[in-house]
Order: structure tokens, then sequence, then C-alpha cells
């Protein structure tokens, strides 16, 4: 059970971690607003829906609203579909969705299930984390026989939650050579 004093501690890091969430997703919208703009145009050019909305859910089992940019026209790639989904920036719009307050950059993994759906047994503290779903999301280290499963690595991050393990997590994608394979999936 956490002390009165850890509480406190964690509550003033998760409005520490909004703020960092709001003037991060806020400058980058700022600075990619010319793409952002750029792939409107495209998309408004092939006709169809510009966002492509997907249901997803929190460890709570809410359901949440994913955006993304569409990158296919009636079951078909468009062409600059492949280029989004290469660079991530398809993943572009999900930055509203932070600056709403709807996601965090870094978080747990979103699902496509219901986790109770998912898994048969969820720790109460894991459907109760004040934490939202992340656009990079924690990855355990892969052990020697193979890799956990994204359900171990959400219940490690809720139940270590800390800003330095944000700033771990967020280090480690932006330097990875595979992060836009491995941020969370949609």
């Amino acid at each position: 059970m956490r002390s009165v004093d850890g509480n406190y501690r964690r509550c003033s890091q998760l409005i520490v971690k909004r703020v960092f969430e709001v003037a991060v997703s806020t400058i980058a919208l700022l600075l990619l607003s010319p793409l952002f703009l750029l792939v409107l145009a495209t998309r408004l050019g092939t006709g169809g829906p510009i966002f492509s909305v997907e249901r997803a859910y929190r460890c709570n089992n809410e359901p949440i609203r994913v955006r993304r940019f569409r990158t296919r026209n009636h079951g078909s790639v468009n062409a600059f579909g492949p280029f989004l989904t290469r660079t991530g920036l398809d993943q572009l719009p999900m930055l509203i969705s932070v600056l709403r307050g709807e996601m965090s950059i870094v978080g747990p993994h979103r699902y496509v299930l219901p986790p109770l759906r998912i898994y048969d047994q969820v720790s109460p503290a894991f459907l109760n984390a004040p934490v939202l779903p992340g656009l990079i999301s924690f990855e355990l280290p892969l052990p020697a026989g193979g890799e956990g499963t994204d359900m171990d690595a959400d219940m490690f991050y809720v139940l270590n939650w800390s800003l330095y393990l944000d700033a771990k997590v967020l280090f480690r994608h932006l330097f990875s050579k595979e992060a836009y394979i491995r941020a969370s999936p949609p």
C-alpha cells in the first residue's frame, strides 16, 4: 500500500507528465503542421474520409477512439499510403488525442478487445491504473526463449510507473532503429 507521501509524489508526477505531454504535442503539431496540411491536401484529393477511426480499449476496459490518416481507399492502398505507414506519419493525428487527454505519449498498449476479454485474470492495479494508452509503449526486454506479452509489459509499466521510466522508454524508442515497428500496435 502506498503512503500518503508516495501518493502525493505520484500525483505530482502525473501532473508533470500531463504538462510535458501538452507541451510536446502542441510543439510537435505546430512544427509538423506543414506536413499535416500536406497529408490533408493529398487525402482530400483522393476522395473519401481523411481519417481512419478505430475503436480500442484502455487498461480499465474503457473504449477510446484512435484516429489515423487513412492509407487506403475502398480497400486499395492509395499512392501516399505506404510512405505514411512506413514513416509512422499515419499516426500523426494521435498527437491530437494526446493534446485532448485521451492518450499519452508513453503509456500502456491500447487493446483491440477489452483486456478482460483477452486475458482470464487482470490485476485490480491494472484496471485502476491512472495512466492512458500510449503512442509509445513499454516493451519487456527479450528473454532467452522469446518475448513477453503486451499484458506482462503493461503490468510492469503500471506497477512501476514513474517519470524516470517514461523518459527511459521514450529515449529507447527515439534512438531505436526499429522505433516505428516497436511502437504501440493499432
